[in-house]
């Protein structure tokens, strides 16, 4: 475990992963070997290692939330994303409170197109601990089911959140275009490029402009 946790701090992480190999040997149920194995392996980006120290993890630490919680990252990099979203749950099963898991299960769901699911899960995010990045995944999959007035309430939640989020005030920009409120589109559209918004947020601009209802100046 000392020369592991020796090449952890030097970066060697290969190299630490085979140290715990022998630690784990020797003492198969030990948790914080196989909690230190995993990853180690994760870090030196041998996926297929790390999957299958973090299942050993789980068989004997599954109770708690935490090798459920790498298994969903470990899986989601490994582009397994099925495999991922069952961590996930597993993870949520054990921590309910966990705002930061409930949103991963929600992008994991939408990248399932399970939309229904998606949306369940990053509203009980929201509700525990909101978040600009799982407001915007709420967004995304409001927007997918067609729900465009509830995508839009949740992009004006994220800048209100942070009113400094560049993607928070373009997505809201986006959200309102497919909507009547063209000059509510407009500041947003200028919000955004204030903040360094792009090519995109310019066109889209244009594009409402010529929307926008001419008036007659006063008499």
């Amino acid at each position: 475990m000392t020369a592991a946790q020796n090449a952890l701090s030097d970066g060697d992480y290969a190299l630490a992963a085979q140290r715990l190999i022998y630690a784990r040997d020797a003492d198969p149920g030990n948790v914080p070997v196989l909690r230190m194995m995993t990853l180690a392996f994760w870090q030196a980006e041998n996926l297929a290692a790390a999957a299958r120290a973090v299942r050993d993890w789980a068989r004997v630490d599954g109770a708690r939330p935490a090798a459920h919680r790498f298994a969903a990252r470990i899986y989601e990099d490994m582009g397994a994303i099925d495999l991922a979203a069952e961590a996930a749950e597993r993870a949520v099963e054990r921590a309910p409170g966990d705002a930061g898991e409930w949103a991963r299960l929600g992008r994991l769901r939408l990248r399932l197109m399970d939309r229904a699911g998606a949306i369940e899960a990053l509203r009980r995010a929201q509700s525990l601990e909101p978040s600009v990045e799982a407001l915007l995944d709420l967004a995304l999959a409001l927007q997918l089911a067609g729900d465009i007035g509830g995508e839009v309430s949740v992009c004006e939640q994220a800048v209100e959140l942070d009113g400094e989020s560049l993607e928070a005030w373009s997505r809201l920009a986006h959200a309102l275009a497919r909507t009547d409120r063209i000059a509510e589109c407009l500041e947003a559209c200028e919000r955004a490029l204030e903040l360094g918004g792009g090519p995109e947020v310019a066109d889209l601009r244009e594009r409402m402009r010529k929307l926008e209802p001419r008036v007659l100046p006063a008499a």
